[in-house]
């Protein structure tokens, strides 16, 4: 299955420029044939000074408690440049393998990522480099475990000519323990024999404890499981970040365990999401500007190596995660872009783009539309900026999935038993495109990372763009409602009384608590088409970062709703995290002068709560849950796993699991 590429970029002026590239190849593959170096030419080396040991320092994470074994490794300094002489020196591999690259897939707007299916039997595979997984040693030992499930011989003949032994006895002297998120990278000739005819340079990555279960979907601890922790997660995890590690290298092989769909699917997803680069907005062609790109852009081929390489099932199962990581990599490409390129109108034709390409149904209503049709709380977010608003209805609807859907879809669930079981899921996205808080105007630190506030609507885009491109059978409709919030002379302020959508009258008591106005509206619009089930995605509240840091998402809303999607999040393998909605709460959102009012005055306690029982009040009687990922959804810190510096693309695999899950059980009734 391969895709085509897929511009996203808009037609107004301001995105004119920005260039939409496609570098990366992923193929399956049984066995290896990579690159041969002469083994005569091969010396004996001082390993000290050869291999380079990178361990992510995140102490303070709870995702990587034990990121720092491994650290200060002597002489890793000195050998930097030997192995990336080793890593990136064939460029010749890499003009070749683009030339393989038939119908390479979107990246979106300046990013880089791995994102094309090509079958091949690995007969002419070339790679710099073999990458390999490591779990600290079981019992105390001191050595780390090689995970080599699916790669022994006869299955694959990769690794013939490693000294398997040699190689667990010299990481511990590198300072490499499996610790999670470390890497280690030492020439091949110091761990192979005459056989090996395989690439230069050995990265082993390592996948951290909580791997010794032997079902590939079991885990250690019950929170391990509510938050994505089992093999199969701590796989996709490991493979990004080994293809993160590997930035300004031309290819790659990964041997990691794939002996089921799962594992090989979460390799090459986050191999693929490991892959990605924002590149739009660097200007590295100027004069006098020393090139540093193949420093730094991601790897051009990845082949992994399955024992299900010749399956159907293996193949369908690299061609949905290559599918998702796309997605993904559209949603981090929208919240990546500056604010100055990215204004309402903008995303709006961005979405008319990508929805068209994948064969969506794309409605906009303009500001005058938005006028038109009383949508009080977007219009008013947006009164004070000189970009006016949009909303943007997008609808994944195939033939076999409407049968039954639309305007009755609620009422025939609930008579023929189908409660649970969506045939129309409804998705609303917050897309506030710059939140500078308005008039109750955020402090200066607060604002650069604000153009990120528009991150729950195109994570909704990606998640319909995915159903589609997946042919998802199963009516899907999103809702992007987007603004930016600015403090202009016609700016919105506190104590103004608005109308919403559904005629609920709102005082605004804080201006940058703009976010629950534009979704209010989305959902009341939403509901009208009568939904089986309702999804918001929002970076709602600084609570919820608060309550769980910059790595655990959000979810409330109704009990089996809220259960059901953090179901979804652990098999996709992101953290959402329950929460209530207290009833003592809804009080603090009463007025005196209308019929709600967005925020409670004079408390901070319980934020996120509220502001989720806020939105609660426009959802009517829908199955409905409410994801506020204001923390997951961009890191301003370093990268880890496969996860990138800047935006994420968080939840769109867990909105993508979800609606699978409920298409299934919409052919299970059926049948």
């Amino acid at each position: 299955m391969t895709f085509g590429t897929r511009s996203t970029g808009s037609t107004s002026n301001q995105c004119q420029n920005v260039t939409i590239h496609n570098v990366s190849t992923i193929k399956l593959t049984k066995s290896l044939n990579a690159r041969a170096s002469a083994d005569d030419d091969r010396k004996d080396t001082d390993l000290s000074s050869q291999a380079e040991v990178d361990t992510v320092e995140e102490a303070e994470s709870s995702e990587a408690p034990a990121a720092r074994e491994g650290s200060g490794s002597p002489g890793t300094e000195a050998a930097e440049q030997d192995l990336k002489q080793d890593s990136d020196g064939d460029e010749d591999a890499s003009e070749d393998q683009e030339g393989n690259a038939d119908g390479a897939s979107v990246n979106g707007s300046g990013s880089e990522a791995g994102s094309d299916v090509v079958p091949d039997d690995a007969s002419g595979t070339e790679a710099d480099v073999l990458v390999l997984a490591a779990a600290p040693g079981r019992d105390e030992a001191e050595a780390p475990e090689i995970l080599l499930e699916g790669l022994e011989p006869p299955s694959s003949t990769a690794l013939k000519g490693l000294d398997i032994d040699a190689l667990v006895a010299l990481l511990p002297a590198l300072g490499f323990s499996g610790a999670q998120d470390s890497v280690v990278r030492l020439p091949s000739s110091s761990v192979t024999g005459q056989g090996y005819r395989g690439p230069a340079t050995i990265l082993v990555v390592g996948v951290g404890t909580g791997w010794a279960d032997t079902d590939p979907l079991a885990v250690t601890t019950d929170d391990e499981a509510a938050l994505g922790y089992d093999q199969t997660g701590l796989l996709r995890r490991a493979a990004g970040r080994a293809t993160r590690a590997l930035a300004g290298t031309d290819s790659a092989v990964l041997a990691l365990p794939t002996l089921c769909e799962e594992q090989l699917a979460a390799v090459a997803h986050g191999a693929a999401l490991g892959a990605y680069s924002w590149s739009a907005t660097k200007n590295e062609d100027r004069p006098g500007q020393e090139k540093t790109s193949k420093k730094t852009s991601p790897l051009t081929t990845i082949s992994i190596i399955s024992p299900l390489a010749d399956t159907p099932e293996g193949q369908e199962a690299l061609a949905g995660a290559l599918a998702l990581a796309q997605a993904t990599a559209l949603t981090r490409d929208l919240v990546n872009e500056p604010p100055n390129r990215l204004t309402p109108e903008v995303f709006a034709e961005r979405a008319r783009a990508a929805g068209q390409e994948a064969g969506i149904r794309v409605e906009i209503w303009d500001a005058p539309a938005l006028v038109e049709q009383g949508f009080g709380g977007i219009l008013g977010v947006a009164q004070g900026s000189v970009h006016p608003a949009r909303l943007v209805r997008l609808e994944w609807s195939p033939e076999h999935a409407t049968k039954g859907s639309g305007g009755q879809a609620g009422s025939q669930a609930e008579d023929d038993g189908a409660a649970g079981r969506p045939k129309h899921v409804a998705l609303i996205g917050k897309g506030i495109t710059f939140d500078s808080g308005g008039l109750s105007l955020k402090p200066a630190a607060s604002m650069p990372e604000m153009k990120s506030d528009m991150a729950g609507a195109a994570t909704v885009l990606g998640a319909i763009v995915t159903a589609a491109r997946l042919a998802l059978p199963i009516r899907v409709t999103a809702w992007l409602a987007l603004a930016e919030n600015m403090p202009g002379a016609d700016a919105q302020r506190p104590s103004d009384v608005i109308t919403m959508f559904d005629g609920t009258t709102v005082e605004v008591t804080n201006t940058d608590a703009e976010g629950r106005l534009v979704m209010a509206d989305a959902l009341a619009r939403a509901v009208t088409e009568e939904p089986d089930a309702v999804l918001d995605v929002a970076t709602l509240t600084g609570a919820q970062i608060v309550a769980l840091g910059d790595h655990v998402a959000a979810v409330m809303g109704t009990p089996d709703l809220r259960e059901e999607v953090v179901a979804a999040a652990q098999r996709a393998g992101e953290s959402f995290w329950p929460m209530p909605l207290p009833a003592h709460l809804r009080a603090t959102l009463d007025s005196p002068f209308a019929d709600l009012r967005n925020t409670k005055v004079g408390s901070r306690a319980g934020g996120m709560l509220s502001a989720g029982l806020f939105l609660r009040e426009f959802v009517g009687r829908r199955p409905w849950a409410h994801l506020d990922i204001a923390g997951p959804s961009f890191n301003t810190g370093e990268g880890w796993g496969c996860t990138p510096s800047g935006a994420t693309g968080y939840g769109v695999r867990t909105l993508v699991r979800h609606i699978e899950r409920a298409a299934k059980a919409m052919g299970s009734q059926e049948a």
